[in-house]
């Protein structure tokens, strides 16, 4: 019953996302901040984590905050990137942090949000739907339009690790360089 309470929620939200155009890549080279959603559970999966702590390189002029349900400081630590997580206590009828949580997510200003989950994540919808941001950067095959509004399409299906690193790999590919920009640079 709390699941389908929360799934619910969860469409409802997606109905009344709306639909902004964003400049693509170009989006992705501005100053952002950008909110990073990791995977139910796997919040000290060191390997992940290390992805994870690539992503400040990538986006070098970007601000980065990576929010979990728990577990804050392990990412924190691990990642050298600042997270942030729901009290927990402060839960609402069905399983889900407070609206109070949902509004911090929404202050933050978030112009992207790039979730490395790879199945269906109430939690991460959520935050991604709170956060207000354009451009919503998801793996192919988990929840797609709208909540997505980019999908990362990896050659892997079974190997999870695989397929972060595949979203890694498409960003900082994306994010490089032409070579006329970078003798620019040079």
């Amino acid at each position: 019953m709390r699941q389908q309470l929360q799934s619910m929620l969860v469409n409802f939200k997606l109905g009344r996302l709306k639909s902004e155009q964003f400049e693509f890549p170009a989006q992705l080279h501005r100053k952002n901040r950008i909110i990073v959603t990791l995977p139910e559970g796997i919040q000290t999966n060191s390997v992940l984590l290390r992805m994870i702590s690539e992503l400040p390189g990538i986006f070098r002029e970007s601000e980065l905050l990576v929010v979990v349900p728990l577990a804050c400081t392990e990412v924190s630590r691990k990642t050298g990137i600042h997270a942030m997580s729901p009290d927990l206590y402060a839960t609402n009828a069905i399983g889900l942090p407070k609206r109070n949580f949902f509004a911090k997510v929404k202050t933050y200003n978030a112009s992207m949000v790039i979730d490395f989950e790879t199945h269906r994540n109430i939690f991460n919808a959520l935050v991604a739907v709170s956060s207000g941001a354009q451009l919503r950067i998801g793996v192919e095959g988990v929840w797609g339009m709208p909540l997505h509004n980019c999908m990362v399409k990896s050659q892997f299906v079974a190997d999870e690790l695989k397929i972060y690193r595949s979203l890694v790999d498409v960003l900082t590919e994306i994010l490089k360089p032409s070579p006329g920009e970078q003798y620019l640079k040079n």
